[in-house]
């Protein structure tokens, strides 16, 4: 028995009815026979039929026909007999041995949504995806035991798997048997001009996993001082419980950070909830003061630095002139042009070494570029300027390597830190006294930041590396005797006296 086109009906499932409430759900699903029907809304609101989800054929359920004759249907229907066939599938599990083992296999809507829910979220897809066509024709040839969902149900899905994952994440903190340490980072938005927080939660966990969630992130309300981002703060630590849990917390050198800092420590004390009476409570974000301190010397090389920059974007501006640009360089200097020219973002300087690294590569094709373009012979740089690109490549590598270990997330930095700031410090000093003199002065500035943010390093940090077996005090003495000789040992004591209170503490 079919419907006639002109009263077709239209299904009314769509994945709402999952949280109705509970004496709704029971009334609507009194018979089990309703467990493999849907009920159908035609175009006459008093008329309701049911189509059998195995065969699709459509019968009337008013309420005085009852459900005796979807019982008597269910109980012949073909499709349905092949339907359970197929909920059983032969599946192959490969085993800890690698021998493949096989398992019965049976659809889960349930999972089947959940996966949907973290599709959705880990690819930053609409909600709208799941309406989409293309998105529906895929899971019908996945399963054809999954029902089409809206993108309002997929909305509160997404919302309902977040709670269950966010108490999870909470007893999980409240489970930490040590304290928890927290990254805090405050940006304005360019298009909406909104101040955003984005606050992180380090632990290690019983099985000596360093774990890391973010606990916040939202936009804040004005005005953008530390008294107002400090109230943000412990509001976050109350709702999570971890306000008597927490060690220490990472900043930018911004002096809002400084005035929250104040903040956070006072409130703290008055509740005994800092360590050490917050000797350990901020860390400058070593990334952010490394940022800071190559940003200053590379202000002074800016000339030689600028004529690659410009140079380089006359090139990429024209496509003709980059496809003739990386044809000479593979068939005339047979280079490989998979490596291409870098622009850098002024924002980053580690991005303006890697221009100067990618211009070093190309050196001689952007030599042979300024020999024959007229327009490009004002960036052209002379044999000298190359030499001096050349050296200052050299120097700066030592501060991208220390950054890219800094910025490690998938490791534990602190034993890190004291071997990076370390290697920095010696650089500087060394390369001061170098024979190359054009650097002396961007050396010299690169110091005044230096010894403005590092010139005590710090002293959580070095702890941290005297931990490290790798490390331990033995190295610690051996890089301050190389930076301070003979009073090498008066910082060796302080870190110890610290190590000492920390312990005890």
């Amino acid at each position: 028995m079919t419907m006639a086109s002109s009263n077709t009906p239209i299904p009314v499932d769509d994945g709402f009815n999952e949280y109705e409430s509970a004496v709704k759900r029971q009334k609507s699903t009194t018979s089990k026979v309703w467990d493999e029907m849907t009920k159908l809304e035609c175009e006459n609101k008093n008329e309701l039929k049911a189509q059998c989800n195995h065969c699709k054929t459509i019968f009337s359920a008013k309420s005085s026909s009852r459900t005796s004759h979807l019982r008597r249907h269910l109980n012949s229907c073909l499709k349905k007999v092949n339907k359970d066939i197929t909920q059983y599938t032969i599946a192959t599990q490969p085993s800890p041995e690698g021998v493949p083992s096989i398992k019965n296999y049976k659809f889960d809507a349930d999972e089947c949504r959940k996966a949907i829910s973290t599709f959705l979220v880990c690819g930053k897809h609409s909600f709208r995806t799941v309406e989409e066509p293309g998105f529906r024709y895929m899971m019908r040839i996945a399963s054809r035991n999954f029902k089409n969902i809206s993108r309002y149900t997929a909305a509160r899905d997404v919302l309902m798997y977040y709670a269950k994952e966010r108490d999870r994440v909470k007893e999980e903190l409240a489970k930490a048997p040590g304290l928890i340490c927290l990254t805090s980072d405050n940006w304005n938005s360019e298009h909406t001009n909104d101040e955003y927080i984005c606050v992180t939660a380090h632990w290690v966990d019983k099985d000596w996993k360093l774990q890391k969630r973010i606990i916040r992130f939202r936009a804040l309300f004005p005005p953008y001082d530390g008294l107002n981002i400090a109230d943000e703060l412990v509001v976050c630590l109350s709702q999570w419980g971890i306000d008597k849990k927490i060690f220490s917390i990472t900043l930018d050198n911004a002096s809002y950070n400084d005035v929250m800092v104040s903040c956070l420590k006072n409130r703290f004390r008055a509740n005994r909830a800092i360590l050490c009476d917050g000797a350990f409570f901020q860390v400058r974000c070593c990334a952010h003061i490394l940022n800071l301190i190559v940003k200053a010397g590379l202000e002074l090389a800016d000339d030689v630095v600028g004529k690659i920059r410009n140079g380089i974007r006359y090139i990429r501006k024209s496509g003709i002139r980059r496809k003739r640009f990386y044809d000479v360089a593979d068939k005339s200097f047979h280079l490989n042009v998979t490596k291409k020219l870098r622009q850098d973002v002024c924002v980053r300087w580690n991005s303006t070494y890697l221009m100067l690294e990618s211009s070093l590569y190309y050196k001689d094709v952007l030599d042979y570029w300024g020999q024959r373009d007229k327009d490009y012979q004002i960036f052209a740089l002379s044999n000298e300027e190359w030499r001096n690109v050349a050296i200052l490549c050299k120097f700066l590598k030592v501060f991208y390597d220390v950054t890219c270990v800094f910025s490690g997330s998938n490791y534990p930095t602190a034993n890190l830190y004291f071997r990076g700031v370390w290697k920095v410090h010696k650089v500087l000093l060394d390369t001061v006294k170098g024979p190359y003199s054009f650097l002396t002065p961007m050396v010299k500035q690169m110091q005044e930041k230096f010894n403005k943010y590092w010139a005590e390093y710090s002293l959580i940090l070095s702890c941290a590396a005297i931990l490290d077996p790798r490390y331990k005090l033995n190295y610690v003495q051996y890089c301050f005797t190389t930076i301070y000789g003979d009073h090498a040992s008066d910082f060796v004591e302080t870190i110890l006296s610290n190590l000492r209170l920390l312990f005890d503490g």
